[in-house]
């Protein structure tokens, strides 16, 4: 397992304590990606969990490559994500 620096905004803990995610499962879905789509300077992190998919939308910053969380979801439309 790489070591990553993972920042989360307020926003991003507020819905992680509301969706009831836990940050382990993000730091996987960042070590070990399904898919990552870039979009509008931030990327799409997506990972498949079972029967649906983790979301997470972040922004690299700075020369340590740091990912600061803006937000995630998880969702049952695989097919959306996942093509």
């Amino acid at each position: 397992m790489r070591d990553l620096r993972i920042r989360y905004t307020i926003h991003a803990l507020e819905r992680l304590a509301q969706r009831r995610i836990d940050r382990k499962l993000i730091a996987d879905c960042l070590e070990a990606p399904d898919r990552v789509i870039p979009e509008n300077g931030k990327l799409r992190c997506i990972k498949r969990i079972n029967n649906k998919v983790l979301v997470a939308i972040y922004k690299v910053e700075g020369a340590s490559g740091t990912r600061v969380i803006i937000t995630a979801f998880i969702s049952s439309k695989i097919y959306k994500y996942l093509p």
